[in-house]
């Protein structure tokens, strides 16, 4: 499979700072999803937070597109382009049936912040090849909005106390707060002055801890809405000790039932990175995080697209976020590798177990 590339855009989340709605028409189109419902979104990426879902042959009405990720695995067609609704949301062009030959309009840039109610201080993003997040509050538990590519200029409203960083330019617990009202690690921004301190900042707004529906000690997907390929120990592989679920980068990971994490780790062979998207030709998981669940039973989660945003011996419960899908280490597209493991600890080859049988004998069948 090829790999996906993708651009994003920053998500604009507040209705104040939704662009006015042009002259032109609305245009209307129809949602083509007929395996699971289309994910109504925040901006234009697949790990912005999703609002809403919209089933299969649902009317949507579009105002305009904007660049963001590309999908690959629309049923349309193949597309970086996403239509943002007359209510300021998105949905991605690949599932979208629309008049043929009736092209759309590009969004046009907020004009919210065309005139500041105060100064803003410049800045620009420092974060290398790896894209930096805008979130919805200082530290990386809160929403993704969007992300930002190496050397894009920032307005910075002012700075707020959160997580501390570690990054490119400073290690720091500083948040810069954009003119956008979304948020991002100081530790990744070049500027030349302190931005001043943020007065009476609002909470963030995090990505919610656990998945609807779910509660502590059940056992429940790691991918909701993801179907696993079978794939454990086949005849042609038989060292594959785990199923792999196709996905989008920046999907998130969700904790198989209650546990204690007791492994984050980068797992790849010398001369090489978790923090950069990995192949065939290279060895190891990637960024993994290993949890270990009542009755000696443990999970791992495989092919992380950085750092598991959980610790070592954090407490979490069935359904919580615990990182986001990716392609670091030996993977070709970015999927989850998941694996189960029966009277640990350890964690061996010799005492993992097919998943898909497990998860579906736990209530909780995968896809």
């Amino acid at each position: 499979m090829r790999k996906t590339i993708f651009v994003v855009v920053v998500a604009v989340v507040a209705a104040a700072l939704v662009p006015a709605v042009s002259a032109q028409a609305a245009t209307t189109a129809t949602v083509v999803s007929p395996k699971r419902p289309l994910n109504v979104r925040a901006g234009a990426a697949v790990w912005t937070t999703s609002l809403r879902t919209l089933p299969n042959g649902a009317g949507v009405s579009i105002e305009c597109q904007v660049k963001g990720q590309l999908i690959d695995q629309g049923p349309v067609r193949v597309t970086d382009q996403w239509d943002r609704l007359t209510d300021g949301t998105y949905v991605s062009d690949a599932w979208v049936r629309r008049a043929p030959g009736v092209p759309l309009p590009a969004c046009q840039p907020a004009t919210a912040q065309a005139a500041h109610a105060t100064p803003t201080t410049a800045g620009a993003v420092a974060s290398g090849a790896i894209p930096l997040k805008t979130r919805g509050g200082p530290g990386r538990t809160a929403a993704i909005l969007g992300a930002l590519p190496n050397g894009t200029a920032l307005n910075i409203a002012c700075q707020q106390r959160g997580e501390v960083i570690i990054g490119t330019m400073r290690t720091t617990d500083q948040w810069d707060r954009l003119d956008t009202g979304a948020y991002v690690a100081d530790a990744y921004v070049n500027r030349g002055v302190t931005p001043p301190a943020c007065a009476a900042s609002p909470a963030p707004a995090s990505t919610p801890a656990v998945a609807p529906g779910t509660e502590a000690g059940r056992w429940v997907s790691p991918l909701p809405g993801f179907t696993a390929r079978p794939g454990f120990r086949t005849p042609t592989n038989p060292n594959h000790v785990g199923v792999d679920l196709m996905s989008f980068v920046g999907t998130p990971i969700r904790a198989a039932a209650a546990g204690t994490v007791v492994e984050v780790v980068c797992n790849i062979e010398a001369g090489h990175s978790c923090d950069q998207v990995g192949s065939a030709s290279v060895g190891g998981c990637g960024w993994y995080v290993k949890i270990q669940h009542a009755g000696g039973v443990s999970t791992l989660y495989c092919h992380m697209v950085h750092r598991g945003v959980v610790q070592p011996g954090q407490q979490v419960a069935a359904g919580q976020v615990i990182g986001y899908v990716g392609s670091s280490g030996n993977s070709s597209a970015p999927h989850l590798h998941f694996e189960v493991h029966v009277s640990t600890p350890p964690t061996t080859p010799g005492n993992a177990v097919d998943p898909l049988p497990f998860m579906r004998a736990h209530g909780a069948p995968i896809g």
